[in-house]
């Protein structure tokens, strides 16, 4: 009988041989890292200051923004107002709007009105925007404004 050794095998071929090492300088790891450290430094700085300016730009001209949102939704609100709305209805929604801009030109806003302010447009402009704005709509968006305009300093 033979041994297990002396029988042949099929065995897997041998692995490729390691390359000779190259004459080439390993790179440095830390070189690698320190270069995303500082082009993640820089980046983080640059939106930091970014948002600073933006936050500047939007406490010296909060008065335009505040236009600019007002008569935004105004237009895409008339423009969207129902057919059967009467010409009483769109000039009372109208005056709403030039009343709440005015009382906020008059006096600071408060929180709770611009959180009010907030709701009754994107409450409208979400119907309007689905074509879903009717009569009561309107009349509950020119009461909601009418009440802000009228709203008085909070103590």
């Amino acid at each position: 009988m033979t041994s297990e050794a002396e029988q042949p095998r099929d065995l897997p071929p041998l692995p490729e041989p390691f390359p000779e090492p190259s004459a080439k300088r390993p790179r440095d790891p830390e070189s690698s890292r320190r270069g995303c450290l500082i082009a993640g430094l820089a980046g983080c700085g640059v939106l930091a200051l970014l948002l600073v300016i933006g936050l500047v730009v939007a406490l010296t001209q909060a008065d335009e923004l505040l236009e600019f949102v007002l008569d935004f939704g105004r237009d895409r609100i008339m423009e969207t107002l129902p057919e059967d709305t009467t010409s009483e209805e769109r000039n009372r929604l109208d005056q709403a709007f030039d009343s709440v801009l005015e009382r906020y030109r008059s006096r600071p806003a408060t929180p709770a009105d611009n959180r009010r302010l907030q709701m009754a447009l994107t409450d409208a402009l979400r119907r309007a925007e689905r074509g879903l704005l009717d009569r009561d709509d309107v009349r509950r968006l020119t009461e909601r404004l009418e009440r802000i305009a009228a709203s008085g300093p909070e103590v």
